[in-house]
This record gives structure tokens, C-alpha cells and sequence, in this order.
């Protein structure tokens, strides 16, 4: 008997039609061109994922130096030191950080030393100046040392050859501070890809506008550009266009030279207004899919002049969630990330949680703490229009193809949207 699917529309698609959400995705990182790295300047590459690992050519620290203020000493001389007995010795000299020219400290004699400074010839410890009485000329100490205390050796941190940095990573503050000090002040980078968001629709106007009978502001264009932003990718728009054929084969020809990635939204169903797919087909290549996933179903991927193509529902709430399982995965693809996917935790549902047979359903949820455990609780009514539902969503909870329900108390995996 053949399988239908899903309430209303959704009802005359067949099970059979469905395609995976994970081939779907699959075909759509296969279709990306693998992005060319640039050389940039350490200091301007906050944020950019490295195209290459990078290594050490030297070793940090280079020399032996004074892991705190104090006094740069033979530990031998402060063998016998107690609280009561203190061990006094002569001040010979002070050694700052950035000092080239060192005085020897030989047996029975001490250094004043700063903080980073060179380990002075002959002395083996440091002693922080808290624990002596904190003489210029000469200082009492009332403890034994070893050797090595308070001493930072070379090599410590990075050695020769070592990996400082991981490909396909970003660079952040703490990694450019680790290149610097290694002395690297050029990397290969992979420059963030130019997303071109196409939003159609003749019910469309923009957001500053007063909308007329039966139409409604933009709210994907928006939406979208922050997405690719947030997602490390850099937004352009066309701004709206309306449902013709002229009209969006020339959005899509006059925006082909800056573009790593056509995104658009509306157009993507099978109403006789969505013409997308043949648009996208005219000028390349275009596969329409019913992805079993709610809400999102209808999904467009294809190819125009070497540029990848995703097409997107027009409901918001479906462009949303569309753009978190298949643009975001892409746009880090593009930028030569290895961590595609978004982090998941482990939750309870604090409501039933359900989706349609044989789909993965996406519930907007919020977290919350219970003790040790995560707490997924729906934001509200779950319409592929309420942009309420993802406005104050933290995650979006995974109800799996094989069932239909989650329980309240049953376990389920959320992916986390916020940072």
C-alpha cells in the first residue's frame, strides 16, 4: 500500500519521494569548489580559517629566564636556610627583562631579577622576593631551594618544528598571539565566501515599506545576511525580486562574478508562481527535492556558471532551519572549516515533542537546567511562519524519522543555536 506523509499540502507526497536530509546534504558539500587560499598579514587575519597547518621554526622561550621577581641564586647556598636561621647573602647586581649583558652569579653571591628576564650565568633557581626580606644590598632568606624553581627553560612552551596551528581552524586572539611570538607574521588563509541572497516573492516589499493588501516585509533577506555573517561567510543581496522569469535570470547573471554561493528563498515549491527551478535550470543546473525533514521539505540545489545554488522554502521559519541544516554546513565547507556541524546536547523534553511519519522534525526550543540535565521546552506554536518560535529559540530539538513522538521526559538531541 503506498505511504503518504505529512498533514495538508504534505499529504500527497508519497514516503518513497522523500529523500534524505543526509544526502541531500552530501550532494550539496560534493558540489562545492574547493576554495583558493590567500596570504595575508597575521595582524589582519582575525577570524579567517587557516588553509595549512603551521609550524614552529623556533623554540619559546629561546633562553632560560625568571619565572617572577626575585633573586637569582645557586640553590646550594640555601641549603641550610631556615625561618630562624636565615641565609644572608650580597646583592651583586640586577637584570631586567631585555637585558643583553649579564652578570655571573657564582656561588655565595645573588642577582636581583625581574619578572621575564635572562637566567644570569651560574645561577640554577629563582627565589620570588616575597618569601626574603627584599634587600637592594643584601637579602636574608629563610628557605631552601631546588634548582630549576621559578625558572622558565628553552623549549619549554614550543619546540622546533612543532605544530602551532591547525588548518582548517580559525585564527583567534590566544593562536595570532602563539604566531607572533613564534615570529610568523604572514599565513595562508581561506578568504571568507561571498554569498549572494536572493529573496523572491511578488508578495514581497522591504521592511521599511508599509506593506499593501496581501503582501508582507522581507523578513528572509534580513534574516538571511545575518545568518551567512554569523556563519563566517560575507552577505550580498540582491533585495527583492519579484516572480518572473526575466527578472530572476537577471539577478542571477548581473551577481555571478561575486559569488561563491547563490542562496535564495520562495520559489522553491510546486505553486505555479515557483519558478525557480527552471530558471535555475535554464542557465545551469537544478535538482529539486522533497527532503524528509519539518519544516523545510521542499530543497533546491544546482549550479549556475560553476556557482553552487541552494534553493530554500520562502516560509521563514523553513528558511531558517533549511539555512542550519544545509547553508551553514556549506558556507563552512567553503571556508575550509573541518567543524561543519553545530555543537548538540543531550536534553529532556519538557513537552511531547512530535513530527510527521518517516520526516525529522526540528522543534525550536529553549534550555533551560534541571539539576544536571538540559531541559528542552518548545518555544511556543511551531508554525513554519511564527518567526516568534525561532526568535527565542536556543536550539533546535531533533525528533528522529523513526518515530513520531518524544515524550515528556524522554531524551532528545538539540542542536545549540546560540553562542
Amino acid at each position: 500500500m503506498t505511504r503518504f506523509v505529512g498533514h495538508g499540502r504534505s499529504e500527497v507526497t508519497v514516503a518513497d519521494e522523500l529523500v534524505s536530509i543526509e544526502d541531500h546534504l552530501d550532494a550539496i558539500l560534493d558540489s562545492l569548489p574547493t576554495p583558493e587560499p590567500i596570504e595575508l598579514r597575521l595582524v589582519d587575519a582575525l577570524g579567517m580559517v587557516l588553509s595549512d597547518d603551521v609550524h614552529s621554526d623556533a623554540e619559546m622561550p629561546a633562553f632560560a629566564n625568571s619565572a617572577m621577581d626575585g633573586y637569582a641564586v645557586v640553590a646550594a647556598d640555601l641549603s641550610e636556610a631556615q625561618t630562624d636561621a636565615p641565609v644572608r647573602l650580597p646583592v651583586v647586581g640586577e637584570v631586567a627583562a631585555g637585558t643583553a649583558e649579564l652578570p655571573v652569579v657564582s656561588s655565595g653571591r645573588v642577582v636581583r631579577i625581574m619578572t621575564g628576564a635572562p637566567l644570569p650565568p651560574g645561577a640554577d633557581a629563582v627565589v620570588p622576593v616575597e618569601t626574603t626580606s627584599g634587600g637592594s644590598s643584601q637579602v636574608s632568606f629563610h628557605r631552601p631551594t631546588e634548582p630549576g624553581s621559578n625558572v622558565r627553560l628553552p623549549g619549554e612552551d614550543v619546540r622546533p618544528g612543532q605544530r602551532l596551528a591547525v588548518g582548517g581552524r580559525r585564527l583567534t586572539p590566544a593562536v595570532i598571539a602563539l604566531l607572533a611570538s613564534a615570529g610568523v607574521i604572514r599565513v595562508r588563509c581561506l578568504p571568507p565566501p561571498r554569498v549572494v541572497i536572493l529573496s523572491s516573492g511578488d508578495e514581497l516589499v522591504r521592511p521599511d515599506d508599509t506593506p499593501g493588501p496581501g503582501q508582507i516585509r522581507d523578513s528572509n533577506g534580513a534574516m538571511l545576511s545575518a545568518l551567512v555573517r554569523a556563519a563566517g561567510g560575507v552577505p550580498f543581496s540582491t533585495g527583492i525580486i519579484k516572480d518572473d522569469r526575466k527578472a530572476l535570470s537577471h539577478a542571477f547573471d548581473t551577481n555571478s562574478g561575486h559569488a561563491d554561493l547563490f542562496v535564495c528563498t520562495g520559489g522553491a515549491s510546486a505553486g505555479t508562481r515557483d519558478l525557480l527551478p527552471d530558471v535555475i535550470a535554464s542557465l545551469g543546473t537544478s535538482v529539486s527535492q522533497k527532503v524528509a525533514m519539518k519544516p523545510g521539505m521542499p530543497q533546491i540545489r544546482g549550479r549556475i556558471g560553476g556557482v553552487p545554488v541552494i534553493g530554500l522554502p520562502g516560509n521563514p521559519v523553513s528558511a531558517f532551519v533549511s539555512f542550519e541544516v544545509f547553508v551553514r554546513p556549506a558556507i563552512r565547507r567553503l571556508q575550509g572549516r573541518k567543524d561543519v556541524a553545530r555543537p548538540n546536547v543531550t536534553a529532556i523534553a519538557g513537552e511531547p515533542l512530535t513530527a510527521p511519519p518517516h520526516k525529522r522534525g526540528f522543534t525550536r526550543v529553549r534550555l533551560s537546567r534541571r539539576g544536571a540535565d538540559w531541559v528542552a521546552t518548545p518555544t511556543g506554536e511551531q508554525g513554519s511562519h511564527l518567526l516568534t518560535s525561532i526568535a527565542f529559540a536556543d536550539g533546535l530539538a531533533v525528533v528522529p524519522e523513526s518515530v513520531t513522538e518524544i515524550p515528556t521526559g524522554g531524551e532528545v538531541l538539540v542542536h545549540i543555536l546560540v553562542d
